[in-house]
């Protein structure tokens, strides 16, 4: 005696579902590994993100201490890195006590002390291993890689 797989009065597939294991393994791996990949993405960019705000730390602190020559603290910055293609911007900005800013030439009225500050950014690309076009979600939106990075770094220089 045969015994059928199929339910009386129905039509339907063969009890045989060898291959489903297969085909369900490769759509999830498909979607682990494009998870994987925008992991290993968001680690890199947060990496180098971390050494850009070192190197603008390191060249503000720099700058501290030099407060004359903006070529060496952008240096120091970039150098402070440890990333090519990096691009640092030094800038010195003083304000009175009372917090009104003013040219770091001049001084406060009724002799309030001046404070200087050095502002130290560094920019630089940043290479997406996901494509750097614009995903479109249709009515969810849409998402676009970062193309760059930045830091900046205030300090106030105290002045001997």
């Amino acid at each position: 005696m045969r015994l059928n797989s199929r339910r009386p009065g129905r039509l339907g597939l063969p009890a045989d579902r060898s291959g489903n294991v297969m085909l369900e393994f490769a759509l999830a791996l498909t979607i682990l590994m494009l998870l994987t990949v925008g992991l290993l993405d968001l680690g890199n960019y947060s990496l180098q993100k971390s050494a850009m705000l070192q190197g603008a730390r390191a060249g503000a602190q720099y700058g501290i201490l030099d407060y004359s020559d903006a070529t060496k603290v952008n240096t120091t910055a970039q150098n402070a890195t440890g990333l090519t293609g990096v691009t640092a911007n030094t800038t010195w900005f003083c304000e009175c006590v009372s917090g009104t800013a003013v040219a770091c030439t001049t001084t406060c009225s009724g002799g309030a002390t001046l404070k200087r500050y050095v502002t130290v950014s560094a920019t630089k690309a940043f290479d997406s291993v996901l494509s750097t076009a614009t995903l479109n979600f249709g009515s969810f939106g849409s998402w676009t890689p970062s193309t760059s990075l930045s830091a900046s770094v205030t300090m106030m220089v105290v002045v001997p």
